[in-house]
């Protein structure tokens, strides 16, 4: 799932996996022009807080991540209309190598396991 600032943003990636959405709150439709308009005005008259994001998920659902918890989808692809929507966003975390020795850590671990320098 891909994180971004700005609805518009999100909106021109999900135009790259979907072509058509659903409001997920009625009926209205949005082809990939009204998305983008509508992402554009309600990024310019209503932005959101800082601690927020949008995600997008791998069939084009656009979500509202407000202070990194709970999902609240607001427009679902029309291309995959039983995809299975995360009610949460988790970070993947990221890979980390020791500085010296160039091997793999642990998550959290304060030295490294192959040749045991501090990190």
């Amino acid at each position: 799932m891909e994180r971004f600032n700005t609805m518009l943003e999100a909106a021109e990636f999900a135009a790259t996996v979907c072509g058509s959405w659903s409001f997920s709150a009625s009926n209205d439709r949005y082809d990939v022009k009204d998305l983008l308009v509508l992402a554009e005005t309600g990024d310019s008259e209503d932005p959101i807080d800082e601690d927020n994001f949008f995600v997008v998920s791998p069939a084009g659902a656009i979500g509202l991540c407000e202070d990194g918890e709970g999902i609240d989808w607001l427009f679902l692809s029309d291309d995959v209309s039983n995809e299975d929507l995360p009610l949460s966003y988790q970070d993947v975390p990221q890979m980390k190598f020791c500085s010296k020795c160039g091997s793999g850590v642990v998550p959290g671990a304060r030295f490294c396991g192959q040749c045991g320098t501090a990190l």
